[in-house]
């Protein structure tokens, strides 16, 4: 099976299930934790949508230039960056 038939088999599958859901909600009413089986269905058919869009659209890379100068050394001169992750000076783990 290809992935456009997996994607289709998929979105029927929560067709079924909404409409299952909806025939629970006509016999129970508005029972909490039917509402919240239907609003995680809508969350999967959500995410299933943005899943077929990134399957169908083409890949795009960006190419990020990272310059070979040299970095602003103001950038670590706030006196404690000399010591991030390593604790502050004098300082002695208990």
């Amino acid at each position: 099976m290809t992935i456009h038939d997996e994607l289709d088999r998929t979105r029927n599958a929560l067709r079924s299930l909404e409409k299952a859901l909806a025939g629970l909600r006509n016999q129970l009413g508005p029972h909490l934790d039917v509402l919240r089986l239907m609003d995680d269905v809508a969350r999967c058919a959500s995410d299933l949508r943005r899943l077929e869009e990134q399957v169908r659209a083409p890949h795009r890379h960006e190419l990020v230039v990272i310059p070979d100068d040299d970095y602003d050394h103001g950038l670590w001169g706030a006196g404690d960056v000399d010591h991030e992750g390593l604790g502050a000076p004098g300082r002695r783990a208990p």
